[in-house]
């Protein structure tokens, strides 16, 4: 039973899995491209039966490796045949561990399109070539009651069309041998028989002719104009006279159309026709389309139909001029002028989509934009800025800036010591003690107060009284008022400048060196800048984006040495109604600065603290408040 079942494994089932698969030379036919790998890997399995070399496993491990040369190697790693066609040399890039040949060939034939050919134990790779579809079955029909002529044709020579049409119609259509393998294309319903041949003869660039006194026709090259000029355009004859419940008009000039398949040539003399318009065509308009409209108007139907071709119209006068874009004789330039707004970086503006083709510059003389290029383009074009040309809303924003102040300021204590000479008593009694006693002063106060007996002082002897309170409030008030285009920035800046002094020493020489001194004068500003971008929504609403910075100097640290500054800002998107004001706020500053001198332990004492030593208590608050009010003008 093995025996048999090896026999059959060898001999009977080959034949069996490629049999119903061969062509004339031995070689499986694949019917699609469905059935290309199962077939090739029957074909494999079936060689692999047939020479068990082909199980063997090989390592590679290649880039950019020329497909020859990649199977050379595998053929000599594991002993077995392969071959490749001309028109296989491509670049294969794999790294393989232990895979086995016919598992890689089956791997390279559907990664890279190829296809094999087996003979006996000898594998042929070649390019897989997909069959090729056969021709749509020409279609011409001829109808005896009306005499009218149909066909449907894709690169029918020229010779089969010529036979069909003479055995369908009973007229002799004569072909020149030269003509006979010419490809023609062609698609007529129901046209009277001569127009539809010269509709054919014209659209493949043919000319065709009656042969007088045998009723036939022939065909012929079209013969080009002397002097290098180009060939005659094809002459384009009605081919279709739409039925009223296709195309019709009413009495109003308004425009229903229901067309299948129909040539953009036909409609449009048809349109023209019913409209009685004056048309001319600069170059023939060739192109099919379908369209269904209804109750629209001539302009409308023409821009529909021409869209997406290459082929465009303008009118001129009461004439439609029809034919190529590209044609300098229909190139369109007009000048769009600005009503409401104006044209400066407008061009900007325009979408890149709707510039193709078109040539666009602000003429500010005229706050106009010229367009030129394709009639469609530049329609669309001044479509677009018609739709933007409205008025742009004037903001006028009311701004009240609010800085207080606020200084409390309480220092108070006694000071005795010794000078290094005597001292005379000076200072101010009001507003505010701040006395400075010498020797003299504070023994006649000490003998006239007999509390304290503190004896003759020495000569350097002095004292400092000082009990001061001092408190003050400052407040500023700013109230500009900006105005401003919506969506453009307004900006307020308002500060100061102060100056200081940068010298520059310059070492000239080298062993005996000379100092030379410069200095300069630089500026350095601080500035309060305010600036608001608002935004008038349809619903009245305006939204404002407000940047506020505000910079103060500061004490010098020395007398020619750049002041310091402070900086305080914040930035925001508030939204409001037209006439709302908005307070921003919160931008403080609190300093609180208390200190104390005096004996140990003693200046702890409530009383004797103020005797024994000095007191400073400093409190500053510094608040910015900003009102802002927007109102729209109209």
């Amino acid at each position: 039973m093995k025996q048999l079942y090896l026999f059959f494994l060898l001999h009977i089932l080959p034949f069996v899995l490629t049999g119903p698969f061969l062509s004339y030379a031995g070689q499986p036919t694949i019917p699609d491209k469905v059935d290309r790998i199962p077939a090739i890997r029957a074909r494999l399995d079936t060689l692999t039966v047939r020479d068990p070399a082909y199980l063997g496993e090989v390592d590679l491990s290649v880039g950019q490796a020329p497909l020859p040369e990649l199977l050379r190697s595998v053929a000599q790693a594991g002993g077995v045949n392969l071959s490749v066609r001309d028109g296989a040399n491509l670049t294969v890039s794999c790294n393989f561990s232990r895979a086995r040949i016919d598992e890689l060939l089956l791997f390279l034939c559907e990664q890279y399109g190829l296809d094999i050919r087996v003979i006996g134990n000898i594998v042929s790779v070649f390019p897989f070539q997909a069959p090729v579809a056969p021709p749509p079955e020409p279609s011409i029909r001829f109808d005896r009651a009306d005499s009218t002529l149909s066909y449907d044709l894709i690169a029918v020579p020229l010779r089969e069309v010529a036979r069909r049409i003479t055995d369908s119609t009973g007229i002799n259509l004569i072909v020149p041998q030269a003509l006979y393998d010419r490809p023609i294309s062609g698609y007529i319903a129901a046209m009277p028989f001569a127009e539809a041949l010269g509709s054919l003869a014209g659209i493949n660039k043919l000319e065709i002719t009656p042969v007088k006194g045998s009723g036939a026709w022939m065909f012929a090259e079209a013969v080009p104009l002397g002097g290098g000029a180009q060939a005659p355009a094809p002459n384009y004859v009605r081919r279709r006279q739409f039925a009223p419940s296709q195309l019709s008009v009413d009495s109003t000039g308004r425009i229903t159309a229901m067309i299948d398949r129909g040539n953009v040539y036909d409609i449009i003399l048809d349109v023209c026709e019913q409209l009685k318009l004056d048309y001319f065509f600069i170059t023939p308009v060739n192109a099919q389309t379908s369209i269904y409209l209804k109750n629209t108007d001539v302009k409308t139907l023409f821009d529909l139909l021409l869209t997406g071709t290459a082929y465009t119209y303008y009118e001129e006068g009461s004439v439609y001029m029809f034919g190529e874009a590209k044609h300098e004789g229909l190139f369109s330039t007009r000048i769009v002028p600005m009503r409401y707004r104006t044209v400066d970086k407008l061009p900007e503006v325009i979408p890149d989509n709707l510039k193709k083709g078109v040539q666009i510059a602000a003429f500010g003389d005229l706050n106009s934009i010229i367009a030129s290029g394709d009639q469609r383009q530049v329609a669309r074009v001044e479509q677009f800025l018609r739709s933007i040309d409205k008025t742009v809303p004037l903001i006028t924003i009311e701004v009240m800036i609010v800085d207080a102040s606020k200084d409390v300021l309480l220092e108070a204590g006694l000071g005795l010591g010794v000078g290094t000479k005597p001292i005379q008593t000076s200072g101010t009694l009001s507003p505010g003690l701040d006395m400075t006693l010498g020797a003299k002063a504070v023994n006649s106060l000490a003998n006239k107060i007999g509390l304290v007996k503190l004896g003759k002082v020495t000569p350097n002897f002095y004292a400092n009284l000082k009990a001061m309170e001092q408190s003050g409030t400052i407040e500023l008030r700013s109230t500009p008022r900006l105005s401003t285009l919506n969506g453009h920035e307004a900006v307020l800046t308002s500060g100061e400048m102060q100056y200081y002094k940068e010298t520059n020493n310059t070492y000239m020489g080298t062993q005996n060196p000379v100092q030379s001194t410069s200095y300069v004068w630089k500026s350095v500003e601080a500035n309060m800048t305010l600036t608001i971008t608002p935004y008038v929504s349809e619903d009245g609403h305006i939204t404002m984006t407000i940047d506020l910075s505000q910079s103060e100097f500061t004490e010098r640290t020395e007398k020619e040495a750049p002041p310091g500054t402070t900086t305080r800002s914040f930035k925001s998107m508030v939204r409001v109604h037209n006439e709302e004001m908005v307070l921003l706020g919160g931008i403080d500053r609190q300093s609180h600065e208390k200190s104390s001198k005096g004996l140990p332990f003693i200046a702890r004492i409530p009383v004797l603290k103020w005797i024994f030593g000095t007191h400073k208590n400093n409190r500053q608050e510094r608040r910015l408040n900003v009102f802002i009010k927007p109102a729209v003008i109209e």
